[in-house]
């Protein structure tokens, strides 16, 4: 699906952002990019959809190249973007009109463009709000207006680059949740996120550090090992109890929610 071959990019008069990073993400993961400040994570994700192009190497979409510029419409249709500020993804007042937006330029006929919003808004939770006044919204309510939109097209993939990080905390946990109900219906969630709990649901977890990918893996195996040792990675609050638990001699395997170290709990009485 996505893959980057020996890519490195940098900005201009600065260090090397990436280094010859290869990677293969594919379809139906839900893969969550960790790591400190600076380590090259919303980098690779605007490398996804060719908002940034490599220095050097390839950045493909199945069979389209991402430096192509006859390649990028397509590429742009499949790989949706939500990003840290909703408000930056507003193009209209109302609801109706800022999903209807990106229907119209890919010429979708206006009499389908109704039928696509609507399904759009029952994806989120928001069909409630068809007429309303984007900006009357509060900031979880334009995400996942912002959401709709990106899904009203139909993607294949949907980046999520720290679209959480600027909302209240029942903003951020209804993002995340409807981030798993959107990976359950097929489509292949990336997550850019210093939210500990973004990371531990995730399928897949890659932690990036100046430039070079130092873990790849699962998040259970992350939490079990010695995840101190990676730069930005500290332990969500599940796995800290679990932990404590396990000094205390209640042994929890490798919980990393609520339902399941209850679970583990419940098995050992």
């Amino acid at each position: 699906m996505i893959h980057f071959s020996n890519v490195t990019f940098g900005y201009a008069n600065r260090a090397t952002m990436l280094n010859d990073i290869n990677l293969h993400i594919r379809s139906g993961e839900y893969v969550a990019f960790a790591g400190r400040n600076g380590a090259g994570k919303s980098t690779i994700a605007r490398l996804m959809n060719g908002l940034l192009l490599p220095t050097t190497g390839q950045v493909t979409f199945n069979d389209y190249v991402t430096s192509n510029e006859n390649d990028l419409s397509i590429i742009r249709q499949r790989i949706g973007m939500i990003f840290q500020n909703p408000e930056n993804q507003i193009v209209a007042s109302t609801v109706f009109e800022d999903i209807a937006f990106g229907l119209q330029n890919v010429c979708v006929p206006t009499e389908d463009i109704e039928r696509h919003v609507t399904e759009a808004l029952s994806q989120v939770g928001m069909l409630n709000y068809y007429n309303s006044d984007v900006y009357s919204l509060s900031g979880g309510q334009k995400q996942r207006i912002a959401i709709a939109g990106v899904l009203a097209m139909g993607p294949e993939v949907i980046v999520f680059d720290e679209s959480t990080s600027m909302l209240d905390p029942e903003g951020k946990d209804q993002i995340a949740l409807l981030m798993g109900e959107l990976h359950k219906q097929g489509i292949t969630i990336v997550t850019i996120t210093h939210d500990l709990e973004e990371i531990a649901a995730s399928s897949r977890v890659i932690v990036l550090d100046q430039g070079d990918i130092c873990y790849d893996g699962s998040p259970e195996a992350l939490f079990q090992g010695e995840y101190w040792r990676f730069p930005g990675i500290t332990a969500p609050f599940i796995v800290e109890a679990r932990e404590a638990l396990n000094r205390k001699g209640l042994h929890s395997s490798s919980a990393l929610t609520l339902e399941d170290l209850v679970d583990d709990l419940c098995k050992l009485h």
